[in-house]
């Protein structure tokens, strides 16, 4: 029986030696944009360079070296660098769609010398390397190196490519990351006993989640795990809303309502999701819908979260998702316990939300307008006609031609009726030219003033604007 085990602890070895020679022959196969790079950014080195720490697994130390150094230049190129205490965040270079298209060209930019071939561009960029530490673990060596690559120069050469553009001369560059907002989710609300019931328009109830927690004794672990987390993404660059902030501020607003009249002047009143009010009042990109436990082992403890990011200009998309567990602890707090968990899932994370927050700067924002009447409006949206080029043309198609006209693609749809008309896919810019030439941030509600500004010079046609949403607005008339 002895001997038989042995055998078996000698064949296990074997598979796990052989899996690990032909993960690592596999990785070598991949395309060079499916690599996995494990890339630590530590910082600024002389001007123009920056500096990493590099872990690889190799065949032998030096050829460890090589693909540490052609690591960090691609990851520089595709995967951008994350924010630290000292540091700002810095987008890749590279989107993933240019290096896609020019698959060809990045692949021998990046690819490793051989007896055959010296190797891609990649070498002229790298200025110096520390002292590797090479462990050789059965046949492969677990390597790791710190590489100074010469960033400034390496931007330069893709802008003359065509393949970069200039960081800092774009909306993206100045804008460089989106603004987000953690808030507890669904899940967690419900098991805690956080949620409130209201009716809607048609006298429908319905049972939400309620943000509005942040005073009650229970909370407390709240509190600490959402500004926490708050605190993770700031040092990676990220601006961040304060939803208890944000609550305290709406309550405020509540009070001095109470003797100020009606925000909006219209009769009556229109009710909407107390979560809906949240995020529309809310001047953010994505929600992070975060849910957490604290678990016990004995006399430790640590913290399982799951959390996804969402676009709330879109109905909710979600964008990012990452789940996972923490090390247990006797001692730590809450905190720790958090971004221990958290850390390691952070790039990933992060990365596809500056992924996303680009691909909106170049493709725009959807939202969805809806243009109403009031039951005693003098205009008929498909009956009232004015001149428009020329042309006597009704409302409807004169304030349809203005959303095509200020629309990253120039192309809403619609549907109409002679009360509403409702267009969706509108696709807004993130950013304006401001009065004086700078570039501003522009939200919903200020695109549709631009509408509403139009109809009034121009045909005298005055209406309300109504933030039904995060994603959507009204204009009443």
């Amino acid at each position: 029986m002895r001997v038989f085990a042995k055998r078996l602890v000698q064949v296990l070895a074997l598979l796990l030696l052989t899996n690990s020679a032909f993960a690592q022959k596999n990785n070598e196969k991949r395309s060079i944009l499916d690599q996995q790079y494990e890339v630590q950014y530590i910082g600024v080195g002389q001007d123009g360079t920056k500096v990493f720490t590099v872990k690889t697994t190799a065949k032998d130390a030096t050829e460890g070296v090589e693909m540490a150094k052609r690591d960090a230049v691609a990851a520089c190129l595709f995967r951008g660098i994350t924010a630290s205490e000292q540091t700002k965040a810095t987008p890749a270079i590279v989107t993933y769609a240019v290096a896609e298209e020019n698959i060809a060209f990045f692949e021998n930019f990046l690819a490793l010398p051989t007896k055959k071939a010296p190797g891609g561009q990649y070498h002229r960029f790298i200025n110096k390397t520390g002292q590797a530490k090479s462990v050789k673990n059965g046949k492969v060596f677990e390597v790791s190196v710190d590489v100074q690559v010469l960033y400034d120069e390496l931007l330069k050469y893709m802008q003359d490519k065509g393949y970069a553009q200039d960081i800092k001369n774009t909306n993206a560059g100045k804008y460089a990351k989106p603004i987000l907002m953690v808030v507890p989710s669904d899940v967690y609300c419900t098991e805690m006993g956080y949620v409130q019931k209201w009716k809607d328009e048609n006298g429908v109830s319905h049972t939400v989640s309620d943000y509005n927690v942040f005073n009650r004794e229970d909370s407390r672990d709240l509190r600490l795990v959402i500004s926490s987390l708050n605190e993770i993404f700031n040092k990676r660059g990220f601006e961040v809303q304060s939803l208890e902030y944000l609550l305290k501020s709406m309550n405020q607003e509540d009070q001095e309502n109470k003797f100020i009249g009606n925000d909006y002047g219209l009769d009556g009143s229109i009710a909407e999701s107390p979560t809906d009010r949240i995020k529309r009042t809310a001047n953010v990109d994505f929600i992070v819908d975060l849910d957490f436990e604290i678990m016990e082992v004995g006399t430790q403890r640590y913290v399982t979260f799951n959390m996804k990011a969402v676009d709330v200009s879109a109905n909710a998309r979600e964008i990012s998702h990452a789940h996972g567990d923490g090390k247990p602890s006797n001692s730590a707090s809450i905190n720790t316990l958090l971004e221990e968990a958290v850390l390691n899932h952070m790039d990933g994370f992060c990365k596809k939300l500056q992924d996303e927050y680009e691909k909106m700067s170049r493709n725009g924002r959807q939202i969805t307008v809806k243009i109403k009447r009031t039951d005693n409006s003098d205009y008929d949206l498909l009956k009232t006609t004015f001149v428009f080029e020329g042309e006597q043309t009704t409302l409807g198609d004169i304030i349809y031609y203005w959303l095509q006209d200020n629309t990253v693609d120039n192309n809403p749809t619609r549907s109409i009726t002679p009360n509403v008309i409702t267009f969706n896919q509108v696709m807004i810019p993130l950013t304006k030219t401001g009065r004086r030439g700078a570039v501003q941030r522009l939200d919903t509600q200020e695109y549709l003033q631009g509408l509403q500004t139009y109809l009034r010079n121009t045909y005298d046609v005055d209406g309300t604007i109504y933030m039904r949403g995060p994603s959507e607005v009204w204009l009443v008339l």
